[in-house]
């Protein structure tokens, strides 16, 4: 009887198993079937998922959000474990074991939902709770909850775990309007998600679930409440050791409003762009595209800008933070880092003096019209009434190197028009900047100005032995099939190296000795030129561009900025915070001069007071390149002048050589030497010990000659004893510099002489 018994309610049991299979059967196809069943659509996952994959220039993933329809995503693979872990631990805590459906959370939140006679809880695993966020509306309902646990298992079936993961963190809502991980902290951490500590995750994981109620800023309390909670169960799950959960739950909760720096126009951003250029796609077409992108990124050179970009304070005149582009790339063109702050940050600006090299000197180097050493008169020039200015008033006869250094305008616009605006149009035209220009093109205004992209490759040109290459953030890029991209390096040679060199030089000394000189004192040689544009009442922008022999980089402040900030000071104390980091450890070489170059030593008075270009062993070291090597010279002549003497018993007679010139006579006795006066070129005076005597001949108060000593002995000692003694001569100068006929060209100073 006990069998029969258990055999019926077994079988009935079965019975109402089957049946209420049966009856879920029935009701799940008339959900599926009904009019307000929602299916399972790819394409509303576009705006939070992207395959296409971003690589660094040593094959890493590339750490940095991307734009996705206007909203910051981020890869799952630039997040520390920790940070999504944090949401797995709270969310859903066998989200890599269970298919979609956690069913061990249904039947607990069942009963939960049947014991308090209501529909509290859903037990929606991170799989529901994306296609609840991008397929369903939040009605509580049964039909809806069907709904989503059936597009979660079509969502499980079609994504991999980390990529489901990747699109609910890019998707979930933390309050203030901030959609996914990556906004959000931004603004509550004013940092990258990729940067998040364990405390400040485990923050993040705690809001989702009321982000209002546990706002740092909002409830401290609560939040760290909560916040303790996720790291209690992080510790749990062995997410964390407790070495790492001790510190995390120590730690303050510091709110950090969003400022708006970093990472708003990323690296990747211009990656994108630079792709779907190159690609003619779209966005989205990229995102979905499943291409590897590789590019030039150095993370590390990357965080270091980033860091010192989120760190600058330089403000407007009302005292919000100026515009700040940055951009770091290798001397091809390939860019290594960047970053942008600001609406306008890489518009089209005017450069100003940071121009001047490109536009006017390296061109009329290369034409040969100028050498280092030409001289130029710096002075009030009217220009058929354009009447250029320097801001630090005239400096009369400087040399072109000395005018580089110092960026004196009116030489500059000298050297434009000595040079010819067709022809600083023609090399402006290979660099990639077009237009018709005037006299002020000396000055840095280009007609419509140029963008950072444009200067770091003419100073990248500078860099790399005078050949151009465009800038370019990607090097690579594959596709199922292989290689469909890849970045071809023109060289195009827009100056001579001799040419190239001698620009060079003249930047490294504005470095030195210049507008740049806050550059100065490294252990490696930098070519820098500053630029400056503005008025009276204040600048607009602020900027220097240089390069070593590694990198090429350009730092500009733009915005309406007080007149102290100018390219000498802002952007060079930035740009030398950014260079000590990148060689910290690493120097980069020295410029090497080409075989085409010599150093040749200018006469300093023929350039000073002439303005003649001449050698000569008495003045400044210049290069030139050949072909344009002064032809004059100033030769060292030999004097042979020697002292008459005479004795007549204690009377001893001196005569002074006659020649152009002062004498100053000398005698000297034992150890005493005696300036004494000739008058008339003529000495006579008594003696009763042996004495030697010597002159020195000045002309244009210089020291040029002294001759040989003289020993004279008083009659008692050596009758008539008079020698000369050429071992005496006290300065071993025999001879001195004296300008012979040489060959001049004229032409080669038309312009610069009055």
């Amino acid at each position: 009887m006990k069998k029969k018994v258990l055999k019926i309610t077994g079988i009935t049991i079965a019975v109402l198993a089957i049946c209420t299979v049966l009856c879920a059967v029935v009701f799940v196809g008339s959900v599926v079937r009904g009019e307000s069943y929602v299916k399972f659509d790819k394409t509303k996952l576009n705006e939070v998922y992207t395959s296409v994959t971003v690589l660094d220039n040593d094959g890493q993933p590339l750490n940095q959000p991307l734009y996705i329809n206007g909203y910051k995503q981020i890869p799952l693979s630039a997040l520390p474990r920790y940070t999504y872990m944090a949401f797995v631990a709270v969310e859903d805590k066998r989200f890599y074991s269970h298919h979609g459906i956690d069913f061990k959370r249904v039947a607990g939140a069942l009963a939960h939902n049947i014991k308090s006679g209501s529909y509290k809880e859903g037990a929606s695993t991170i799989s529901q709770q994306l296609i609840k966020n991008t397929h369903l509306d939040n009605n509580k309902n049964i039909k809806r909850k069907i709904n989503e646990m059936l597009l979660a298992r079509q969502l499980e079936k079609n994504y991999s775990k980390n990529e489901i993961l990747e699109m609910y963190l890019n998707t979930i809502y933390f309050g203030r309007n901030a959609y996914g991980i990556e906004t959000a902290a931004n603004v509550y951490f004013n940092k990258s998600a990729a940067d998040l500590t364990v405390s400040e995750s485990a923050v993040l994981a705690g809001m989702i679930k009321a982000p209002n109620t546990y706002a740092p800023d909002k409830n401290p309390d609560k939040c760290k409440s909560r916040r303790d909670r996720v790291l209690d169960l992080m510790r749990e799950q062995n997410i964390i050791d407790y070495e790492t959960y001790t510190q995390a739950v120590n730690a303050e909760i510091s709110y950090k409003p969003y400022t708006g720096v970093g990472t708003d126009k990323s690296y990747v951003y211009h990656v994108v762009n630079e792709a779907c250029r190159l690609l003619n796609m779209t966005p989205m077409q990229l995102y979905k595209s499943d291409f590897v992108i590789e590019t030039y990124c150095n993370q590390q050179t990357q965080q270091y800008l980033t860091e010192l970009t989120n760190g600058d304070a330089t403000v407007t005149k009302q005292n919000g933070l100026a515009q700040l582009s940055c951009l770091v790339c290798n001397n091809t063109g390939g860019v290594e880092a960047c970053s942008f702050r600001g609406e306008n940050a890489f518009a089209k600006r005017q450069a100003g003096s940071a121009l001047k090299p490109i536009a006017v000197y390296a061109p009329a180097l290369n034409e040969q019209i100028i050498t280092q050493a030409s001289p130029v008169l710096d002075e009030q020039t009217d220009f058929n009434g354009y009447k250029p200015t320097n801001a630090g008033g005239y400096n009369g006869w400087v040399t072109i190197k000395y005018a580089v250094a110092k960026s004196l305008n009116v030489p500059a616009v000298k050297t434009l028009n000595a040079l010819g605006l067709g022809t600083a149009q023609k090399y402006l035209e290979k660099l990639g900047i077009d237009g018709e220009q005037n006299l002020s093109l000396a000055l840095g205004n280009a007609e419509g100005g140029i963008d950072i992209f444009t200067l770091a490759k003419c100073y990248a040109t500078l860099a790399n032995d005078g050949k151009s290459n465009d800038v370019a953030f990607i090097k690579n890029i594959y596709g199922d099939n292989g290689l469909i991209y890849s970045r071809n390096k023109t060289d195009a040679r827009v100056f001579r190296s001799g040419a190239n060199y001698l620009m060079t030089d003249m930047l490294i000394n504005t470095v030195n000795n210049g507008t740049a000189k806050a550059l100065a004192n490294k252990n490696y040689q930098i070519a820098a030129k500053t630029g400056t544009v503005g008025a009276p009442a204040g600048n607009t922008d602020a900027l220097v561009a240089g390069y070593t022999t590694r990198n090429t980089f350009v730092v500009w402040y733009s915005g309406d900025l007080d007149n102290r900030i100018t390219g000498a000071t802002a952007p060079c104390a930035f740009a030398d915070k950014l260079l000590k980091k990148m060689y910290s450890d690493d120097l980069p070489a020295d410029f090497t001069a080409p075989q085409t170059v010599q150093k040749i030593n200018i006469d300093t008075d023929s350039l000073q007071k002439n303005q003649l270009v001449l050698r000569g062993d008495n003045g400044e070291k210049y290069w030139f390149e050949q072909g344009n090597i002064p032809k004059g010279s100033v030769r060292q002549i030999k004097y042979n002048y020697a002292l008459q003497a005479n004795i007549d018993g204690n009377v001893v007679s001196i005569e002074l050589p006659a020649t152009d010139g002062t004498w100053q006579l000398y005698k000297k006795t034992g150890d005493i030497k005696t300036k004494i006066e000739a008058p008339d070129g003529i000495l006579r005076e008594t003696i009763d010990t042996p004495t030697q005597y010597f002159a020195q001949l000045y002309q244009s108060g210089k020291l040029v000659y002294t001759t040989p000593a003289v020993q004279v002995c008083p009659v008692n000692d050596s009758a008539d004893d008079v020698r000369h003694d050429t071992d005496e001569n006290p300065t071993g100068k025999h001879d001195a510099p004296h300008t012979e006929d040489f060959f001049f060209d004229l032409t080669d100073f038309w312009y610069w002489r009055k």
